[in-house]
């Protein structure tokens, strides 16, 4: 009594679309002319670019308009109902509008300029019986809420679920790139999606007792049973396998995981990459180091199996590990330090230079303004090293540049020979002396001995 009573809170009641109605809804919606297909030509192109761009919004975007839930829903619907005139055009209307997303979305991507197969593309590439789950649900959720007057926002939900443009654009996109892997993995996920969206309408209208549009024969009917039952295992059978694999390299993953954070530290090496292929059945660690000895990675081969990791093969590569150079890279390494000695004896070199370059500035501008305190009307001073040909041929060791603002009288040029003679120690030197007022000689040498 209680069980009945529990299951009258899952009739639909007053609440109930009339069978005509609805089913005049589902037939509506199968032709794909007019507004329909502008719609789906848009929601195409959405998916496809944000499939490219890798954004969710945007693909969330074209499964809310897409109107391919359609045709789905009419399939099923119309082998609940006996009505194969439905089945027949509903299946027309699907084979086209799977052909020209297709189509469509392989032109874009052959046309878009950005080939990387993002996370939004590889999610859609390995159905599993997760997936089967999924379409059976929203497949249900969405004929029920056909059936009812109270339709809510249940349908953009389920085409948000089922994603039906999604898988049929990264077809698309692996038939652009050439990538069959991609194309059959998205294309058996609409697959699924398509299958099982069909399989619930049908077992809906049947729950609901809607009504046959004709009486077709027992022969009829057995055959079509035979081939639903037969599509749905050809359809369920191969997830089922994907999903197994996929609960084994998720447990191999998992297991790995915990293999290199218990057993792979080594002492005097850090651990730098590491890498785990659970299709492959592959670990992969790189140390920087001192490097591993044999003992040590057949150690670390026996500690596999203590994390019951079988037939997994284990790759230790060590990188700027200095054991393991060979002679060839010591002599490069040896080449490489003595021209790093080189730059850093020339750097030194230019160092002393400019040190000195720096002291020599110094030193005259200390004598320029003691020479300037000397004689007030000196404008600059400079004194200059004599080229090497000059000091051999006439011996003089610096040269003199005078400038004055009025030229000199003999005082003053005897008062400025005297100074230098003491400033240069006695080194023999060249006084040019010139002025800026005129009238001016055109040079005035004089010369210490």
């Amino acid at each position: 009594m209680n069980l009945l009573r529990l299951l009258t809170f899952f009739r639909l009641g007053d609440n109930a679309e009339d069978p005509a109605v609805a089913m005049e809804s589902i037939e509506r919606n199968v032709v794909f002319r007019g507004t329909n297909l502008m719609i789906l030509v848009f929601a195409i192109i959405i998916a496809s670019v944000g499939l490219n761009v890798n954004s969710a919004a945007v693909i969330i975007g074209a499964m809310l308009i897409s109107p391919l839930m359609g045709p789905i829903v009419g399939v099923g619907a119309g082998l609940g109902v006996m009505d194969l005139e439905l089945v027949r055009k509903a299946l027309k209307n699907l084979a086209f509008a799977v052909a020209a997303s297709v189509v469509t979305s392989t032109l874009y991507f052959v046309i878009s300029p950005l080939g990387d197969a993002h996370s939004e593309i590889l999610a859609r590439t390995s159905p599993t019986i997760w997936d089967v789950l999924i379409a059976t649900a929203g497949g249900f959720a969405g004929i029920i809420a056909t059936a009812s007057k109270d339709r809510g926002n249940v349908v953009p939900g389920v085409a948000i679920a089922t994603a039906l443009m999604p898988p049929l654009c990264t077809a698309g996109f692996g038939l652009a790139h050439g990538n069959m892997a991609y194309f059959a993995g998205a294309f058996y996920l609409f697959l699924i999606n398509s299958v099982f969206i069909s399989l619930a309408a049908l077992a809906t209208v049947r729950w609901l007792n809607y009504p046959a549009k004709e009486q077709a024969e027992e022969r009829t009917t057995k055959r079509i049973r035979s081939i639903t039952t037969t599509v749905v295992l050809l359809t369920v059978v191969p997830s089922i396998y994907l999903a197994y694999r996929l609960v084994q390299q998720n447990t191999f993953k998992q297991r790995a995981m915990r293999f290199i954070a218990a057993e792979c530290v080594i002492p005097e090496n850090y651990l730098a990459a590491q890498t785990v292929d659970p299709t492959e059945r592959s670990i992969t660690l790189t140390y920087m180091g001192a490097g591993l000895s044999k003992e040590q990675e057949a150690d670390l081969q026996r500690r596999l199996l203590v994390h019951d990791l079988k037939d997994v093969q284990l790759q230790v590569r060590t990188g700027l590990s200095l054991s393991e150079f060979g002679s060839a890279d010591r002599s490069r390494n040896a080449g490489l330090e003595k021209q790093l000695n080189e730059q850093r004896a020339l750097l030194a070199s230019l160092a002393a230079v400019r040190d000195s370059l720096k002291e020599n500035n110094v030193m005259r501008e200390a004598l320029l303004a003691e020479a300037r305190a000397m004689d007030p009307g000196l404008s600059w001073l400079v004194l200059t090293d004599a080229p090497e040909e000059l000091t051999k041929k006439d011996s003089v060791a610096v040269i003199v540049s005078a400038r004055y603002g009025q030229y000199p009288d003999s005082t003053s040029l005897g008062r400025m020979d005297r100074w230098l003679n003491v400033k240069l120690n006695g080194r023999k030197y060249a006084l040019a002396v010139s002025a800026d007022t005129l009238p001016q000689p055109t040079s005035s040498t004089r010369r210490r001995r």
